[in-house]
């Protein structure tokens, strides 16, 4: 989807997670009768993240959100459908870094993307959305909004992955992974389901601690091959 540019001032975009992992809540019109439950004037967020990773339009985006008490003004608030760390899918990070690039390209890189959690006491969203986007300490993206990032070898070789990491670590393990169990991998620098479960699988073939987190030793073995 290509992004529409709204005419009121944006700052930051917030991220959140729908809080469920029903394939029954997996659309916005679910998420649109909740809010309208708590008398709202419409679903909360402006975009909508389903598993499959397709981008739902909830809220017009001309309109402030409600969706983080005290921060809706000058936000874009984005959510994806989801609870458990471990289920949400390498397409809905696909779509979120699409999705975040084109906004963050159209007020030119100034965006801070934060989570639900950072003004608020919730855990939201769950899943690991600094390194998903390649967040720097300030909010701002980095890697992710440059493609022609490139990690230092040093890091690249020994970083610690696991699930929704993501950057050139990632793309050298799948690269690896698809070379030693001759798997097709989308090598796309995104460690969702499909990546750990190619871990474990790895792992348990070099009898090494199944646990889907590409530490030292899997790096030692994965390198040495």
């Amino acid at each position: 989807m290509e992004f529409y540019k709204p005419k009121r001032s944006i700052e930051v975009v917030f991220l959140h997670c729908s809080a469920s992992d029903s394939p029954a809540h997996d659309n916005v019109e679910t998420m649109r009768k909740w809010h309208l439950a708590r008398k709202w004037h419409d679903v909360g967020y402006h975009y909508f993240i389903r598993k499959d990773g397709l981008i739902e339009t909830g809220r017009d985006i001309e309109k402030i959100p409600a969706a983080q008490l005290g921060y809706n003004q000058g936000s874009i608030a984005i959510c994806l459908h989801g609870l458990k760390p471990e289920l949400f899918t390498e397409q809905q990070f696909n779509s979120l870094i699409s999705l975040c690039r084109q906004i963050n390209e159209a007020y030119e890189n100034q965006i801070i993307f934060r989570g639900h959690c950072e003004v608020s006491n919730k855990a939201c969203p769950v899943f690991d959305y600094r390194t998903v986007l390649g967040l720097d300490h300030f909010g701002e993206m980095t890697y992710a909004s440059n493609p022609h990032f490139k990690e230092s070898p040093a890091r690249i070789l020994h970083g610690t992955l696991k699930l929704t990491s993501f950057g050139a670590e990632v793309l050298v393990l799948q690269q690896r992974l698809n070379q030693t169990l001759q798997t097709a991998l989308a090598e796309d620098g995104i460690f969702g389901q499909q990546t750990k479960s190619a871990v474990m699988a790895f792992q348990e073939k070099r009898s090494i601690t199944v646990d889907g987190v590409v530490g030292p030793a899997t790096w030692q073995q994965l390198l040495s091959t």
